[in-house]
């Protein structure tokens, strides 16, 4: 990774963790572009009464200048399948993948941050262009602890948990992903002296 992230693109998983803790703003401290794919968008808030589907909604139409639903052939696929009463499954995340890769291919010298939580996802880093950094929401929130833009990173998914959601991995450092951490830092500490703000220093990372 050798440029600063022009996108953030986030899977479903994410999204329902931070609903929970009734912290999606996170999303918006290193003030990026955020895309939630429509399929993404879809398995989050589908089902009318499920927990943080709502707030969701009302989150993404209060940032509309940061965030965007987009459009993709998965979501396009899901749809046809609910009509059809067949499985949706993964297809959030194939949304995520398709994004990237239109994104990537739209802008050859940018380079994007994909937040994922499903050790799936985690299986695809092989066939992920090299140019999308992948990182947990657990570690993103560490990152934004050690920035000092969050108080606490176990606070929020603690939260989730009371909620109902399993964090036990999100708990864990994932630490193949070092390069993206690094990356996050340059990104977080450029954005903030663009914006005058000051961020704190991060311990080194462990190897």
């Amino acid at each position: 990774m050798s440029h600063l992230f022009s996108l953030i693109v986030t899977d479903t998983s994410p999204l329902i963790t931070l609903v929970l803790a009734d912290s999606l703003d996170v999303l918006l401290c290193p003030m990026l572009p955020v895309s939630i794919p429509d399929a993404v968008y879809t398995e989050a808030t589908r089902v009318r009464g499920a927990p943080g589907a709502g707030q969701i909604v009302e989150w993404i139409n209060d940032n509309l200048a940061q965030v965007r639903i987009v459009p993709t052939e998965t979501g396009i696929d899901q749809q046809r399948r609910l009509e059809e009463g067949r499985s949706i499954r993964s297809l959030g995340e194939l949304a995520a993948l398709e994004v990237l890769d239109r994104f990537l291919d739209a802008n050859q010298e940018a380079e994007a941050l994909l937040l994922f939580e499903d050790a799936d996802v985690a299986k695809r880093r092989a066939i992920v262009d090299e140019r999308v950094g992948m990182i947990s929401t657990g570690d993103f929130l560490r990152e934004l602890e050690g920035a000092g833009l969050i108080e606490s990173a176990s606070g929020i998914l603690e939260k989730a948990a009371r909620a109902g959601r399993n964090i036990n991995q999100q708990l864990q450092l994932q630490s193949d992903h070092r390069d993206t951490y690094l990356a996050l830092r340059q990104q977080i500490a450029t954005r903030a002296s663009w914006a005058g703000k000051t961020v704190a220093s991060h311990p080194a990372v462990s190897t």
